[in-house]
């Protein structure tokens, strides 16, 4: 029997970023996918910097990225034609050092990550193998798998991953219930590609019209995208009609200058399953939830479901963290996903009016909204922090200012230090970050005193120092003063932050910093593998 550190069962974008980043965290993976090849349709469509910095953890992102292009933000259009509403992407460079929101093309996203996989010796990939049942023990789980011919065989692992998708044979195994957040419609999907150079649109448009809501999408290149609601009374099959599916199409563009590439029919949900984790057995993606398309986070909270779990499987899996920190992974990722799901469904009640009357009133509302400046416009005011789990609380039931936030990871650069991304710096570690020098020397001695074992690296943003590695330390410059205005927002003199790019917590003042480092080292276990990086 072949075994492995893990197994994954679904190969898509959800499971190649995972076998990707426990393939670069040197573990033994075997991924499980039903189907022979990447399925040659778009899907997803649109992507953010969480993404972005997921697939950079993976060694992949200057390769995912090739091909997209930026996203050029959507307006909302009420019953008169008028903007109601808009959703943008905030202005680039972002703090995350990438694209703050992109669209692509989903079998070259999927090709890029395979492409990755390979890189891995130790990634062993079944095509054209489904998973038929797991077993589990204290210590492995053991994985019954069949393919096309009928011939099974079975692995072993640490752990079983499932990523799945929506009908996630291992969730049904295990027998986890569903929360329904009471959405549930359908809409039609029809993907095209511009055949002449015709007027649409430069942003994308979201029609809240009760006639027929809708949504137009601009993908790379010539790839267009209209989402179309069905209608009461409207069977969904009608749209396997040509000619009625030309009849509503034609509503929204000229079919003529258009060449139609796929058409799918969708009944969009919004569900988040109740329980992620059974023993050894994780659930992912869409496996653990699904959400109507209207932020385009679907495969965003997949890929964040993949790089949340990939660090804590690896600080486990070496001894450098306790197993219990495995659980914060549900805690974490649940409450999160859950408030962007119902988001999402809150976009496509406001989209899928069907009530003139009701949509009437829906658009002065937010007209008004939006001449005040109270709406909301930015994309990424809408994704939440994370609220529990592994990140530092003031007390038993206060999260500590600046926890759970994304911290943001500029450009550095410095005489001993080649331009580079922060995470490159940091890769695969917990590190603390400072603006000032006379922090080091503090950091360094908690440090010392730490049953952790840390590591002594420390990178500061401080231009009164020396160049070089002066108290062990990397002396360089940030650019753009993401990291500074962080500090400032929360009025820190220093954060820890986590493998993810989460920050943990912030500290003040001296005190402050040792309950931080002492908080981490309990709540990783008696070991930990936290590096130091101050900026």
């Amino acid at each position: 029997m072949q075994t492995f550190d893990a197994i994954i069962s679904g190969y898509g974008p959800t499971g190649a970023t995972l076998a990707n980043l426990l393939g670069t965290m040197g573990m033994r993976v075997a991924v499980i996918e039903r189907e022979k090849a990447i399925f040659d349709k778009p899907r997803a469509i649109t992507a953010d910097h969480e993404a972005t910095r997921a697939f950079q953890a993976a060694g992949l992102a200057d390769e995912v990225m090739r091909g997209t292009c930026a996203h050029p933000g959507t307006d909302f259009v009420g019953v008169q034609g008028q903007v109601i509403k808009r959703f943008y992407p905030m202005p680039a460079p972002g703090p995350l050092g990438w694209e703050p929101t992109y669209m692509f093309y989903q079998p070259a996203l999927e090709a890029t990550l395979r492409e990755g996989v390979a890189r891995f010796s130790d990634v062993k990939v079944f095509l054209g193998h489904s998973l038929v049942e797991y077993r589990q023990s204290e210590h492995s789980v053991e994985v019954d798998l069949v393919d096309g011919e009928g011939q099974v065989q079975t692995l072993s692992g640490r752990y079983l991953l499932a990523c799945d998708g929506a009908r996630s044979a291992v969730r049904t195994q295990m027998g986890a219930s569903i929360h329904d957040l009471d959405f549930d419609e359908w809409w039609v999907v029809v993907d095209v590609q511009l055949l002449d150079d015709i007027e649409l649109p430069e942003r994308c448009v979201q029609y809240c019209r009760p006639s027929r809501p809708g949504t137009y999408i601009v993908g790379p290149d010539k790839l267009r995208r209209w989402e179309i609601k069905v209608l009461p009374g409207e069977s969904p099959e009608s749209f396997n009609d040509p000619a009625h599916l030309e009849a509503v199409l034609s509503t929204f563009v000229d079919t003529r200058s258009v060449q139609v590439q796929r058409v799918a029919i969708y009944r969009f949900h919004a569900v988040v399953v109740d329980q992620w984790r059974d023993g050894r057995v994780f659930l992912l993606g869409d496996a653990a939830h699904q959400m109507p398309p209207f932020m385009g986070q679907g495969l965003c909270a997949g890929v964040r479901d993949a790089y949340n779990l990939a660090w804590k499987l690896d600080a486990v899996s070496r001894g450098l963290a306790d197993p219990a920190v495995l659980d914060t992974y549900m805690a974490e990722r649940r409450p999160h996903v859950q408030q962007v799901v119902a988001t999402a469904k809150s976009f496509g009640l406001i989209i899928g009016e069907l009530d003139e009357g009701a949509a009437r009133l829906r658009d002065e509302r937010l007209l008004a909204e939006l001449n005040s400046g109270v709406a909301q416009t930015v994309r990424q005011s809408f994704i939440p922090g994370l609220t529990a789990g592994l990140l530092h609380f003031d007390d038993e039931a206060v999260l500590g200012a600046g926890a759970g936030q994304l911290f943001p990871q500029p450009w550095v650069s410095g005489p001993s230090l080649p331009r580079a991304r922060l995470d490159d710096v940091t890769r695969g570690q917990f590190y603390l970050v400072c603006r000032e020098a006379r922090w080091v020397k503090r950091a360094n001695a908690l440090f010392a005193d730490s049953t952790c074992l840390f590591a002594s690296a420390v990178v500061c943003l401080d231009n009164r120092q020396q160049p070089g590695f002066e108290n062990e330390a990397i002396y360089c410059a940030e650019e753009g003063g993401f990291i500074t205005r962080w500090l400032e927002q929360f009025e820190a003199v220093a954060v820890l932050v986590r493998p993810d790019g989460v920050a943990f917590g912030i500290a003040r003042d001296p005190t402050s910093l040792e309950g931080l480092i002492v908080d981490a080292d309990q709540k990783m276990g008696s070991v930990s593998f936290v590096r130091e990086v101050t900026l």
